[in-house]
């Protein structure tokens, strides 16, 4: 006599254990996957928007140097007194011109750097003039940091009086320069000792623009240098040259580190480091005003 048996087939524990494996190790290799195409792409928008913002200031610097009318030496130097005049010519009035601000006894995240870093500054290219807090002093994880920005005071084209330090990089009308003697002690041809609290009073002409302000990617100056222009012996006319760095707030950069300035954070926090993007820029121009020097 026959016998019927119902057969049903199916997976095993072991084959259901191994695909279940399987599959969860296929979707960790796909996470992770996805995480680095994600971080790589964030990282490549950040370092686009640093060498786009770049390019946007070279050329403003450019702009407004060789639209200048290049300002006689010795009428820069005119409100110097006398026992400091002839530095001031012989400098090329230089000091009006330039300043960036340093501290050795500003704290970044709680430590004190190995060298001073860059704070604020101010440059007067004859036309407009520029002022700039940089990325150590925005930076709200740096304890202190209020007291070394730079804070301006205009009136604004209401009439209404704007006191502020919250700014990265502003361009002022100001074509006397007389931004950049805020750096002087008194009408010395010397630097002012004080390097906290700095206040500029605005000269009359609207309120500054600010240059970094519609950036996506949280940018700053780090550090930005003016080199002496050189002038032509007839024309007078100048030919400057500098250069900065431009980055992201985020990812704890530090310009005075060695290789790697966009430093991993020690709580591992990767979203601000994968943020993190530096660049230096390089840019010359040539001032094409006349001057009255004899």
């Amino acid at each position: 006599m026959a016998s019927n048996f119902n057969h049903k087939t199916g997976f095993t524990f072991v084959e259901l254990s191994l695909s279940i494996g399987f599959v969860s190790t296929l979707l960790i290799m796909l996470t992770f996957i996805i995480f680095q195409m994600t971080t790589i792409y964030q990282k490549t928008l950040s370092i686009q928007a640093v060498n786009d913002a770049g390019r946007e200031l070279i050329d403003q610097f450019s702009r407004s140097i060789s639209a200048s009318t290049v300002i006689s030496t010795y009428t820069r130097c005119s409100g110097v007194d006398d026992a400091n005049k002839e530095n001031c010519i012989n400098d090329g009035a230089f000091k009006l011109i330039y300043r960036q601000y340093e501290s050795d006894k500003f704290k970044i995240r709680g430590d004190f750097p190995s060298k001073p870093v860059p704070t604020t500054g101010n440059f007067c290219t004859g036309l407009y003039s520029y002022i700039w807090n940089t990325g150590y002093v925005l930076d709200p994880a740096n304890p202190d940091a209020d007291i070394y920005r730079a804070k301006v005071k205009y009136t604004d084209s209401s009439g209404a009086s704007v006191e502020s330090s919250d700014f990265r990089l502003l361009r002022v009308y100001d074509p006397l320069g007389r931004v950049c003697e805020n750096n002087l002690n008194g009408n010395t041809y010397t630097y002012s000792t004080n390097n906290t609290n700095i206040t500029y009073e605005l000269p009359a002409g609207g309120a500054p623009s600010e240059l970094l302000a519609s950036a996506e990617s949280n940018l700053a100056l780090y550090d930005l240098k003016i080199f002496h222009p050189a002038r032509h012996d007839y024309s007078g006319q100048a030919f400057y040259s500098g250069t900065f760095i431009l980055a992201t707030i985020q990812g704890n950069v530090d310009i005075m580190a060695n290789g790697n300035y966009c430093k991993e954070p020690a709580s591992n926090n990767f979203g601000e480091f994968t943020y993190c993007a530096i660049n230096k820029f390089n840019f010359a121009s040539q001032a094409t005003g006349e001057t009255t020097d004899v």
